[in-house]
């Protein structure tokens, strides 16, 4: 490999395939083939249920995740709206994993947030092989890229290097400071219903209230300290302050609110 970092035979999925279809499981599939045996992976699923085409959703889900994964990791992220295209077709490799997937933003956090050592494009003619899909790549193109960094051959033999200002990043709203704290925005939604904020704990004081439409709700630690059909505010397992409700769904009741921060 052409830094020190080596992969050590862990692939992290995540895709907007669902499981529906073959799609994931031809992938795994393929990378096994391109082994012939020559390494055995462990394959893990961090989501394959990204909304369809949603880029932003998927780099929020890798962000959550990818930090938690042993040093070495290839991450093998399709969330791909433009396959087929122009767009470029990436391996990035910072200071404790490998990332593969398309070079439209669904990287943008680990590129801001880790330290980048090399970006590649990968060589399409060089991975690709007859007969392959221009709607497919994660097929024919990133699963044979991930058995070429499973099998320790060095990027720089099928792909060429890319600058680091060439990847796509995505704008993510920061909370905007106000005369008393902060305007919040949502940057996410879980599957139950709770408002993921983008208001970090190590920006909060020891003293602050949460407005929610100008009404004050109670912060709390954990859900179960609020009251049925209660609006609750607390961190996160993510370290973002989120908005629920008890026993319900709070984008369903309140839709899109105004969360404030008040610092006392």
């Amino acid at each position: 490999m052409s830094s020190k970092l080596t992969p050590k035979g862990v692939v992290a999925f995540l895709t907007d395939f669902g499981l529906m279809d073959h799609y994931v499981g031809v992938m795994k599939g393929r990378i096994l083939a391109e082994l012939l045996g020559e390494a055995n992976p462990i394959f893990i699923d961090i989501t394959h249920e990204i909304p369809p085409q949603d880029i932003r959703k998927g780099a929020l889900k890798l962000k959550f995740a990818y930090p938690y994964f042993p040093q070495g990791t290839i991450f093998l992220v399709i969330v791909d709206p433009g396959v087929g295209t122009e767009r470029k077709a990436i391996v990035i490799v910072t200071e404790n994993y490998f990332f593969v997937g398309p070079n439209n933003g669904v990287f943008t956090f680990p590129a801001k947030e880790a330290q980048v050592l090399e970006c590649f494009e990968i060589d399409l003619e060089k991975i690709m092989r007859p007969p392959f899909s221009s709607t497919f790549h994660g097929r024919d193109l990133f699963a044979p890229a991930v058995a070429q960094l499973l099998r320790r051959i060095p990027v720089e033999i099928w792909s060429k290097p890319l600058s680091n200002e060439a990847l796509t990043l995505l704008s993510f709203p920061e909370p905007k400071r106000t005369a008393s704290g902060y305007s919040l925005s949502i940057w996410d939604i879980d599957r139950f219903g709770n408002l993921i904020t983008n208001f970090s704990k190590i920006m909060a004081k020891n003293h602050f209230k949460v407005l929610v439409n100008g009404q004050e709700v109670r912060r709390v630690n954990t859900y179960g300290e609020g009251g049925d059909g209660e609006i609750l505010a607390l961190f996160s397992s993510e370290g973002l302050l989120e908005i629920a409700i008890r026993n319900s769904s709070a984008a369903n009741s309140l839709k899109d609110p105004q969360i404030e921060i008040i610092f006392e």
